[in-house]
């Protein structure tokens, strides 16, 4: 199984800050990896239904996978949001978490949070 090394497939912004946060336990990676990994295989498919013409002779399947995705969404967030709660991590409007599969680590990304280190270097 491919390891993917943070919380969104996307790359960072160029001069994006970020700051670790906390740690999660081997068993909460594998919980939000698999939800991850599901949500990346679910979008791929809703992607390549709706490039091959998927959508004319498997309304049905698109359906069920729109569901599935958005359920897996739905849990992953509230993964997310558990798991700040209970480890009291920092939240800045703006801002995201991700994760480091590999580490367990838990880092906030983000422009609000480049702001604020600037804000608070100015004073």
């Amino acid at each position: 199984m491919k390891k993917t090394p943070s919380r969104k497939p996307t790359q960072k912004p160029k001069g994006a800050a970020s700051r670790a946060v906390g740690r999660v336990t081997p068993k909460e990676r594998d919980e939000i990896q698999a939800l991850f990994e599901r949500k990346n295989g679910l979008t791929e498919l809703v992607q390549m239904l709706q490039q091959n013409g998927g959508l004319d002779n498997n309304a049905a399947l698109y359906e069920k996978v729109v569901a599935d995705l958005g359920r897996t969404s739905v849990r992953s967030q509230a993964w997310w949001s558990e798991k700040a709660k209970a480890y009291g991590w920092k939240v800045v409007a703006g801002g995201h978490w991700t994760i480091n599969f590999e580490t367990c680590e838990i880092r906030l990304d983000g422009k609000a949070y480049r702001h604020e280190i600037q804000s608070a270097q100015a004073d």
